[in-house]
This record gives C-alpha cells, sequence and structure tokens, in this order.
C-alpha cells in the first residue's frame, strides 16, 4: 500500500524541479572547455565550413539551429533545456516501471542531486543529455508497448521516434535499441525455438537495415550532412590501433573517472539488488552491458573521451538505484544508523581542509608512488576534452567515501537484516559526495574556482594594450580559450601532454615570444621545461583562487629553451 499521496509525490516533484533548475543556472556561464566551444563555431560558416560534424545530421541540426537564437555564450542552455525535459521523462518512466510514487521520486531525486547528471546536462555535447533525451523515448515507448502487450500502435511511434532520433544524433544509439531487442527476445522465449530464432533474426535485421536506410537518405532532408565523412571518422576508432596495442592505461584511467563521477549514491546500491527489481530493469542491464562492451571491447576509445561517452549511462543507475533505496529504505528509520552516517561523513569532509599537496599531472610517477605509499593527501584534478572546466577534488575524500561504501556492502553479505540502516549510511555518504564534486564545480569554495581566475585574467588581458594582433595570447590546456579568443588576442592553445611531442613543444615556445595565459590546473611540473621557460618571463597579472594560480606571462624577451 503506497504511503505517499498524489498530491504530496506532485509537491516533492516540484521541489526537485526547482533544485533542478538552480543548480544548473549557476552553471550555464561557466567557459566552455576544449571540444566544447567547436559547437559555438560550427554555427559561424566563416569560421567552420558545413558538413564538418563527424555525428549523423540532428546534432549538426539542433546546435546550428539553436545555437544563434541563444549566442555564442549561451550554449549551455541548449544541453540544460534537453535536460529539464529528461527529468519530466525519467519522471515518467519510473512511474511507468515501478508504478509506486515513492519509488518515483527517488529515482527523480537522484537524477536531480547526482553530480554526473549535473555535468552531463551542462556539456555542450550530445552525450550527456540530447542522446539521453531519445534514449528516455525509446524506454518509455518500449515499456509501455510490453505493458500493453503490444496492441496499442501509439507506443510504436514512441519507439521509432526514440531510435530514429537518437539514431540521427550519433550512431552509439543502437546500443539502447539492441539491448531492448535483446530484453524482448528474453521475454517471448525467443531462444528456445529454432523457428522463433529465425523469425525474430529476420526482424531484427530488418530494423538495421531500415536504420541505415534512413541515415543514408537522411542527406537528402540534411543536405549537409556527408555520411562518407562519417564513415570514415567511425572507422577511424575501429581501426586506431590493435587490441593489444591499444591505449589500456587511458582507457583504464576514463572508466575510473567515469565512476567517480558516477559516485556510490548510484553504484553502490547495485549490490542490493533483488530479482523483482532486476525483472523490471533487466532491459536497462543489459544496456549497460552491451555500452560497456562497445565502448571498450570493440571500438579503442582510449583516443576520444570515454568518459563523456558513458554518461547516458546515468539512466539506467538512476532507476536501478532510485528502486533499491525506495524498496529498503521504508517504514521506521534507525536514528543510530543516521548519526553514524552523518559522524562519518563530516569526518571524511573535514580532511579536505587538510594540508593537500598539488602534485603535477605529468610526468605519473608522483601519482602512483602516491597511491601506493597510501599518501592519499593530495589534489585530483579533473578535466576532459569536453569539459569540465578543470577543478580540483581532495583524493583522500574520494577514497574514504568509496572504501567506507564497500566496507558497508561487504557487512550488508554478513549481516543481511541490517540492509536498511547499510542503505542509510550509504545514501549519505554518496549524498555529501555529491555535494563536494558540485560545489567544487560550480564555486570552487574549497580548492578554488578555475572559472573566477579564467574571468579575471581575461579581463586584464583585454584592456592590456601591450597585447595586441601582433603579440597575442597563447593559453595553456585552453583553459579560457574561447573567453580569450573573444577578446581577438587569442594565438593558440598549449598542452603538455608528452604524448603531443617534446621537441615540437620547445620549437613552439621558442617561435612564439609572446603572452601565455597559465591557469594552472592541472599542476605544471616545476622540473618540466614549460616550467623554466615561464620562469624565464616575467608575470605581468597574477591571482590565487585556494591552491590555483593564474599568470599572464609576457615572454617577449625569453631566451630560447633547449
Amino acid at each position: 500500500m503506497e504511503s505517499i499521496s498524489k498530491k504530496k509525490e506532485y509537491i516533492v516533484f516540484s521541489l526537485f524541479v526547482v533544485l533542478f533548475v538552480v543548480l544548473h543556472l549557476w552553471g550555464v556561464s561557466i567557459p566552455y572547455h576544449q571540444d566544447e566551444y567547436k559547437w559555438v563555431f560550427y554555427t559561424h560558416p566563416e569560421f567552420t565550413s558545413s558538413s564538418s560534424i563527424p555525428h549523423p545530421p540532428l546534432t549538426e541540426f539542433i546546435y546550428t539551429k539553436l545555437g544563434p537564437m541563444f549566442g555564442d555564450n549561451n550554449f549551455r542552455f541548449i544541453p540544460f533545456i534537453f535536460g529539464f525535459i529528461n527529468l519530466f521523462l525519467i519522471f515518467w518512466l519510473a512511474q511507468t516501471i515501478f508504478k509506486i510514487r515513492k519509488t518515483t521520486l527517488w529515482v527523480t531525486g537522484l537524477f536531480t542531486v547526482s553530480f554526473f547528471s549535473l555535468l552531463a546536462t551542462l556539456m555542450v555535447d550530445v552525450d550527456g543529455a540530447i542522446m539521453a533525451f531519445f534514449f528516455l523515448l525509446l524506454s518509455i515507448g518500449y515499456v509501455k508497448a510490453k505493458e500493453t502487450q503490444w496492441k496499442d500502435w501509439k507506443w510504436f511511434i514512441l519507439i521509432l521516434i526514440g531510435a530514429i532520433g537518437g539514431f540521427l544524433v550519433k550512431v552509439s544509439a543502437i546500443l539502447p535499441i539492441m539491448a531492448f531487442a535483446i530484453d524482448f527476445a528474453i521475454e517471448k522465449d525467443m531462444f528456445s525455438d529454432r523457428r522463433k530464432v529465425l523469425k525474430y533474426s529476420l526482424y531484427f535485421f530488418l530494423g538495421a537495415i531500415f536504420l541505415f536506410l534512413v541515415l543514408f537518405f537522411s542527406k537528402y532532408i540534411f543536405p549537409f550532412f556527408n555520411l562518407k565523412y562519417s564513415l570514415s571518422y567511425w572507422g577511424h576508432f575501429l581501426n586506431s590501433s590493435s587490441f593489444l596495442d591499444r591505449g589500456w592505461f587511458q582507457t583504464f584511467i576514463q572508466v575510473v573517472k567515469s565512476l567517480l563521477y558516477a559516485s556510490p549514491l548510484l553504484l553502490a546500491p547495485l549490490f542490493f539488488i533483488d530479482k523483482d527489481i532486476w525483472k523490471k530493469t533487466r532491459g536497462f542491464f543489459i544496456f549497460i552491458f552491451c555500452a560497456t562492451f562497445f565502448y571498450i571491447v570493440i571500438f579503442d576509445f582510449s583516443i576520444g573521451a570515454l568518459d563523456r561517452y558513458l554518461q547516458f549511462m546515468i539512466i539506467p543507475l538512476c532507476l536501478v538505484s532510485g528502486a533499491i533505496y525506495s524498496k529498503y529504505l521504508n517504514g521506521k528509520i534507525n536514528k543510530k544508523s543516521i548519526i553514524v552516517g552523518i559522524t562519518i561523513s563530516i569526518g571524511i569532509f573535514c580532511l579536505q581542509f587538510l594540508h593537500h599537496f598539488t602534485p603535477p599531472l605529468y610526468p605519473k610517477a608522483e601519482w602512483l608512488h602516491r597511491l601506493v605509499s597510501f599518501k592519499w593527501n593530495f589534489l585530483y584534478p579533473f578535466s576532459g576534452g569536453s569539459g569540465p572546466l578543470p577543478f580540483y577534488i581532495s583524493f583522500v575524500f574520494m577514497a574514504l567515501f568509496w572504501i567506507a561504501s564497500f566496507v558497508l556492502i561487504i557487512l550488508f553479505f554478513k549481516k543481511r537484516n541490517w540492509k536498511k540502516e547499510i542503505l542509510i549510511c550509504v545514501f549519505i555518504f554518496g549524498f555529501v559526495y555529491n555535494a563536494v564534486f558540485i560545489e567544487e564545480y560550480l564555486f570552487g569554495k574549497i580548492n578554488g574556482s578555475a572559472r573566477k581566475l579564467v574571468a579575471d585574467s581575461v579581463e586584464f588581458i583585454k584592456n592590456d594594450n601591450n597585447i595586441d594582433a601582433n603579440k597575442k595570447v597563447v593559453v595553456y590546456n585552453d583553459n579560457g580559450g574561447f573567453n580569450v579568443q573573444q577578446t581577438g588576442k587569442y594565438r593558440k592553445r598549449l598542452y603538455i601532454d608528452p604524448k603531443f611531442g617534446v621537441e615540437s613543444k620547445m620549437d613552439s615556445l621558442n617561435y612564439y615570444k609572446e603572452f601565455y595565459m597559465v591557469v594552472d590546473i592541472p599542476h605544471i611540473d616545476q622540473n618540466s621545461f614549460y616550467a623554466k621557460y615561464f620562469n624565464s618571463c616575467s608575470s605581468v597579472f597574477t591571482e590565487s583562487s585556494g591552491v590555483i594560480l593564474v599568470h599572464v606571462y609576457d615572454c617577449r624577451k625569453a631566451p630560447d629553451i633547449k
């Protein structure tokens, strides 16, 4: 029997909507990072030619049509609008699957307070919010069609919109289609009969041909779409290297980063799943398996932004974890477990204010040394090709919350009658963990705000008459690169990853004897030739926020570095 009335459900959901909007509005003005501002350039034919986006045409259509409506500095409103709609769609999907108001609220609540969800909904790209939009439409249509025994054709229309729309945004939309096809085959007991296997295999084959034809003929609706270019781009990930020679270490780092973003709040409850929840969400687990196999085994995404590609895993994680929290956190709550969870969380939270070392990103030896020697009081920089603008999180803070969550999971397998008390602590740990990530991403009050430093240093560059069309600014890590470009004084970006070539970087530093803007996150190794070069320049602007420094260097008289 439900304990939540319909009126109370809508009141709580309305509060989630308000919280969702407030959190995201604080983040829509965060500077674009690296690949994010390419979407702005796609709306300017004078900078970027048509057909330069290697994805199916709906991606380009969405950004080129909606982008100018918001203006060059407000592209984050595009994923935000889709994310806002997704909040209502996931509410509808959870209501359809579980038919329990409390569960629906848990699912939408997790979607609201999850940092990974916030990051995805503010990232100027398609994986986090736009792909999730079509995934949700497909999911709702599929679940509703199953519910009506495949007799109500209006849900087939929703399935087609979700499938075709997603496929015209990005070909990886084939993953949820495959997952639900497998779930459908299991539902129909297809594998027990050879005739059924042949029958439904033919249906699946015809469906694949249909999607390919949609992609092929879409060029007549979207004449800018270059299918040949897209096929070449996709083949690059398939043939970039042999299986054993792939960048497995980079793949591992990006997967771990995705797990850190997802947090114990969404991942730890998976260990508490039961048969009933498994049966209701089986298709989404199949999707997780298909996506993992696709992104890690079939293709080599070590050369891409794998942590971004995994963003639309947020939907199944919110559904499953929300159902688990809802099912077991009911009735009378043991106050002792709440006190224990809050006390441990406060203790771990306060560790962030102890002295922390800020190691450079390169070389990696310092990171590995600190990990194995348990010197965990260091700051880890979170960044990526399509964002976020870098921010720091205490490694010991993250590690202890993950360890505490794993200890609780182990305790659960030994003391199953403590399930409710353990889940309460898991939720408190996960909530505090996500709150800190959100705070540092939006404000940086604990470790520093790159966002503030970018704004202040760009204002200096804009007003400094020594920086002009002849002597421009090279931007380290492209932190604030788009903002500098808007001043008309941007030269290029500087990456210090050794894979980009050391000798060419030295030649570049010696050639461009001009100005450098260095928002020092990730930290530059003080023993590197980059640091030695900047130390030979004069700093004409400097400011700090937390542990992050920004310098604008005048390197016009810097000696050559060898």
